[in-house]
């Protein structure tokens, strides 16, 4: 005797939950930008409020204390930027003018792929020809970057002003012990986030102090800057080192292209120690982060996101990490150290 087929009855409960499960993923995918300068908002209001609330305590007015912060550490990019910018416009120039002659130069050093100097300087062209195509394009893009940096700093302001109501808003809406363990898992965040930050800082005078000692051995013009350059761009895993080694390998064609090479070499070295040793081991101190999972999230940062997702992949680890750590903890237990 056949069995009867099965049934699958589905109710106008599940049917609405899945569209509004659609729904809200659309919803998030429309406003991913949005969230991601959240996100970075957050980052930066867990960087600066622990100084300003120090200097809160010291009887300065909490938007005075944001402002003294800004000038601060805009002051501080300022100063490092401007160390950077003109050596690299004189060596720019200076590569200009002498580009014949090191084209002529490499040419010797490539004679055995059957490259003339004229057909060398002839792919150079067609590589950088496409730029002016693309300036408008590239001018467009810059702006809108200036723009969401205004929006980036001017949210900020208001956040790190009405963080202590943020905390207290947000946890207000629990009572009892639940309140308190929001209030918790939000200082957490900002402490781990922090965290996060300092060791980006760390890393940073690291590369840069790398970069500097190994510049400066080989007698390459305009170390110093050529370094704060590298320990700026550090800030932009994978590529940032990339970028930093182009003006070093132009500053050493200048020398010899042999100077160059050696270069080449060592940023080599840096970016493998950096990758290897120092990112995972740095960041581990820091904010408690397996290096396994730092190399795994920077990759998969990369590779949804590209540039930005690599900048903000170990951050999210860590706020996952932190929120995946209080709510799994039994409530009135502490919450262990690493």
């Amino acid at each position: 005797m056949a069995q009867e087929p099965t049934r699958v009855e589905i109710s106008y409960k599940t049917i609405l939950f899945a569209a509004a499960l659609i729904f809200a993923v659309w919803f998030l995918i429309q406003i991913k930008t949005i969230l991601a300068l959240l996100f970075i908002s957050l980052i930066l209001v867990s960087a600066f409020h622990s100084p300003v609330d120090f200097l809160q305590r010291r009887k300065i007015p909490r938007a005075l204390a944001i402002f003294i912060l800004y000038f601060l550490v805009g002051g501080f990019f300022a100063g490092a930027v401007s160390l950077v910018i003109p050596p690299f416009i004189e060596q720019t120039r200076n590569l200009i003018e002498k580009f014949p002659v090191i084209l002529a130069e490499i040419a010797k050093f490539v004679t055995f792929y059957q490259i003339s100097t004229q057909e060398l300087v002839s792919r150079v062209t067609q590589e950088f020809g496409p730029l002016g195509a693309n300036f408008f394009k590239i001018t467009l893009g810059f702006l809108s970057s200036v723009i969401g940096i205004i929006t980036l700093i001017v949210f900020t302001f208001y956040l790190l002003l009405e963080w202590p109501k943020v905390v207290s808003l947000a946890s207000s809406a629990f009572s009892g012990k639940e309140e308190k363990r929001i209030k918790k898992l939000l200082n957490d965040i900002e402490a781990g986030l922090g965290a996060w930050v300092r060791g980006e800082i760390i890393l940073m005078i690291i590369v840069g102090v790398l970069s500097y000692v190994g510049l400066t051995l080989l007698q390459v013009p305009y170390a110093l800057s050529l370094a704060v350059w590298a320990g700026l761009l550090e800030i932009v895993p994978i590529i940032g080192p990339i970028l930093s080694a182009v003006p070093a390998i132009l500053a050493a064609l200048l020398v010899s292209p042999v100077l160059a090479v050696a270069v080449v070499a060592l940023y080599f070295i840096v970016q493998q120690l950096e990758n290897h040793l120092i990112v995972p081991n740095v960041m581990r101190r820091a904010v408690g982060v397996n290096p396994l999972v730092t190399i795994l999230a920077l990759m998969i940062g990369v590779k949804l996101a590209g540039i930005a997702g690599a900048i903000l992949s170990v951050p999210l680890v860590v706020l996952i990490k932190i929120i995946l750590r209080d709510f799994l903890q039994p409530q009135g237990e502490e919450i262990p150290e690493e």
